[in-house]
């Protein structure tokens, strides 16, 4: 299924299972040594933590680029044979934006903003597999997955359906999505929303593509379904105008109707904002001035913003505007503000950033490179790591330097930092660098607890048969910090993934099984640091189920 994209649709003319904690020693010790495996540079890694949870949550970044059904099969076979439920979850999860989000089947708002990967296709076509595979669970958890993402994400699946199976191969059960679309249209929180996902109705001869086939055909069937099926222009027009009358974004009508003194940009939908603000529109339409008394007046403290940190901060490096800039200012403040909440976050770990020359490399699914990603997701994560280390972070290539964050906002603060992209990757010498300090009689309470490591893992070998976190611990205690200390010190290490070394591979780990204080992030959303700040986190899989244990994805059911 969802292999080989049908040829066109219509004629166009030419115009876990639970198991026991107990574990053997010796299939322990011999599934370690046969997950051994070697980083880019040669440093001693693990192909898998021994959790298939835990290894797909570590390779989240590898899933920004849309993968090919076959391979989501296969992992969602994986989790959902291992526990059904948590399979669930994390399929949501995938889809979820950070946001507080409305809840509709309760008709209720979640209290505290949820975080989640925000990985669209792979978050969808998850949920098309467990259709197929578990219809029951499917359609017990839609409304979930509607409110974790978008009233959008149904009318996807069907165009998916159509456009790789067309309209006699459908795998789909179209009657029920039929009545879920008319549910929505009926319910008074989704009614405006599914009207703008609608898709229009167009003349077959203007459907050049198989998706714009495919989004006519379901038009059409939803004008069936909402107006009769007798088809024809009477309720094709009915149609139209029930798709006009929804008023989710009036700021988009006012616009195709050129009524441009007219906009509300408090109404703008925050990337939509970014990208107006970004191009030639306030200039073409002399809106500049109205748009500058509007985002530098002090009640207009945030903006929305519902973007990845790096598409918001990297467009900086090529756009100085003043509008852009402030624009960018306030909605990083929103960004930080609606995850982080009232909560206070204060903690003694730190920021470290890789500048190897690898990090030169374009980011998977991303047009930035990983160098400018974690460039934005390390001063992201300084607003959230409020502790004492919260303007320092640490930049590591082949030795290791402490920076602080110039500027008061965030563009200032992106401007002032000239690290580039150069050398080798080598992780030790952050730990070097905490081993002179120790050395120079800084008292170990003064040191971070733990660090939070922006790399493409792809590190130096530290010592022959170690991994560089057994290395870097070992050090630690050699260099005279306490038992305590060294146990204690959390390494949290968020992957970015390019092609540098060949083709883009999976995550490597640097641990295999229940080791504490070594946790494992990666993809876009910078949100999901949060949970690495939760005391009662001491593991990888730890780490795994707090992201699971949210509001919203504790009431998934199967």
């Amino acid at each position: 299924m969802f292999t080989t994209k049908q040829a066109q649709l219509i004629d166009v003319k030419p115009k876990a299972r639970k198991g026991s904690n107990k574990r053997n020693a010796f299939l322990h010790g011999a599934s370690k040594v046969s997950a051994e495996t070697l980083s880019g540079n040669g440093a001693l890694k693990y192909s898998t933590t021994g959790s298939d949870f835990v290894d797909q949550f570590g390779n989240l970044g590898t899933y920004k680029a849309p993968r090919s059904f076959d391979l989501i099969s296969s992992d969602c076979a994986k989790l959902y044979a291992k526990d059904k439920e948590l399979f669930v979850k994390f399929t949501i999860y995938m889809r979820m934006i950070s946001r507080k989000t409305d809840i509709v089947s309760l008709g209720i708002k979640t209290l505290e903003a949820q975080s989640g990967a925000e990985l669209r296709h792979e978050g969808i076509m998850r949920m098309v597999w467990l259709s197929q595979k578990d219809p029951e669970a499917f359609w017990s958890n839609i409304g979930l997955f509607i409110s974790a993402g978008s009233c959008k994400d149904i009318i996807t699946m069907l165009r998916q359906d159509l456009v790789y199976h067309g309209w006699e191969g459908r795998k789909l059960d179209w009657d029920k999505f039929g009545a879920l679309i008319v549910e929505l249209l009926s319910n008074d929180t989704t009614v405006n929303l599914m009207k703008k996902y609608l898709p229009q109705i167009r003349s077959n001869s203007s459907c050049t593509t198989v998706e714009k086939q495919a989004g006519n055909i379901i038009a059409k069937w939803i004008c069936n379904l909402v107006f009769g099926s007798k088809s024809g222009s009477k309720t094709y027009k009915q149609y139209r105008q029930l798709k006009n009358s929804g008023t989710a974004h009036e700021w988009q009508k006012l616009i195709s109707q050129q009524k441009f003194s007219e906009l509300d940009f408090k109404a703008i939908h925050g990337r939509a904002l970014n990208l107006l603000v970004r191009s030639k529109f306030l200039k073409n339409q002399n809106l500049s001035e109205a748009y500058s008394e509007w985002v530098n007046d002090k009640e207009t403290v945030s903006v929305k913003y519902t973007g990845f940190v790096h598409e918001l901060l990297c467009e900086l490096d090529s756009n100085r505007d003043p509008n852009f800039v402030t624009t960018v200012d306030k909605q990083f403040v929103e960004a930080v503000n609606k995850v982080k909440g009232e909560r206070e976050n204060a903690t003694g770990m730190i920021v470290v950033r890789d500048t190897s020359g690898s990090m030169g490399a374009i980011a998977t699914g991303c047009k930035f490179t990983c160098n400018s990603v974690a460039k934005a997701l390390a001063l992201y994560f300084s607003e959230f790591l409020s502790g004492e280390f919260a303007d320092s972070w640490i930049e590591f290539n082949n030795t290791a330097k402490m920076h602080t964050w110039k500027g008061q906002t965030a563009s200032e603060r992106w401007r002032n930092d000239r690290s580039g992209y150069v050398g080798g990757t080598n992780f030790q010498s952050v730990i070097d660098l905490f081993t002179r300090l120790k050395a120079q009689g800084i008292d170990e309470a003064d040191f971070p607890v733990g660090i939070v490591c922006i790399s493409d893992g792809e590190f130096n070998p530290a010592q022959l048969g170690k991994t560089n976190v057994e290395v870097a611990r070992q050090k630690l205690r050699n260099a005279g910090f306490s038992n305590e200390y060294c146990d204690n010190f959390k390494i949290c290490l968020w992957n970015l993934y390019n092609s540098y070394y060949g083709q883009t591979s999976k995550q490597k780990f640097e641990t295999f099984g229940d080791v504490k204080n070594v946790f494992y992030l990666s993809g876009y959303s910078a949100s999901n640091v949060q949970f690495i700040l939760n005391n009662k986190v001491e593991t990888a899989e730890d780490l795994f189920n707090a992201a699971m244990d949210q509001e919203l994805l504790s009431l998934v059911k199967v």
